[in-house]
């Protein structure tokens, strides 16, 4: 029955970017008709097939319905699909991809641009402790502890170095404080 209809290969990916499968259909709009009986094809699945010019079409599966034989026509699945679009093979769609840790971050096709910026809070927080514990002016105490708070906070390179020379300029007064530190502080936010 389905042998004189055009059929095109598609790769079935989990909603997890896993291939479940590849299997033969028939693309007729809003629906893919899979003569396969044994494919397994569950709902928040992609079906993809790789057209001529090398793109995959995608197509989010909605609601796979298999049809009993009946009438001389064999059993299959009626897949209704949504198209989710056009992606360079093997790209788009249901591809998971985890980070975690400092300084994590993610490229797909395009090239990394960012700058790592990696505040060691033990550091920081012994300064803290330091400067609370033996800057005995008031005033110098919470204005070191507002040029260090501003170093926390810097969200970019440059500001970061500007915070970095204002706390170093606020310190100078109490270098026997802040010696300890200064390598690690140096390491952190003054390159």
């Amino acid at each position: 029955m389905f042998d004189g209809f055009p059929k095109s290969k598609f790769n079935i990916v989990t909603s997890e970017g896993v291939l479940r499968g590849t299997t033969e259909a028939i693309a007729t709009g809003k629906e893919i008709i899979v003569p396969d009986q044994n494919v397994i094809i569950q709902p928040g699945d992609e079906m993809r097939r790789t057209l001529p010019n090398g793109t995959d079409e995608t197509f989010d599966v909605i609601d796979p319905v298999f049809m009993q034989e009946t009438f001389g026509i064999p059993g299959h699945f009626q897949v209704k699909v949504r198209k989710k679009g056009m992606f360079p093979h093997g790209t788009g769609g249901n591809y998971t991809i985890s980070v975690t840790g400092p300084n994590s971050r993610v490229n797909i096709g395009s090239t990394d641009q960012s700058t790592n910026i990696n505040i060691d809070q033990s550091v920081i927080s012994k300064v803290r402790q330091a400067i609370t514990a033996q800057v005995e002016d008031n005033a110098e105490r919470a204005a070191l502890l507002s040029a260090l708070a501003d170093m926390e906070s810097a969200g970019d390179k440059s500001a970061l170095s500007a915070a970095y020379q204002r706390f170093i300029s606020s310190a100078a007064n109490h270098m026997s404080v802040i010696a300890p530190f200064l390598p690690a502080l140096g390491q952190m936010f003054g390159g």
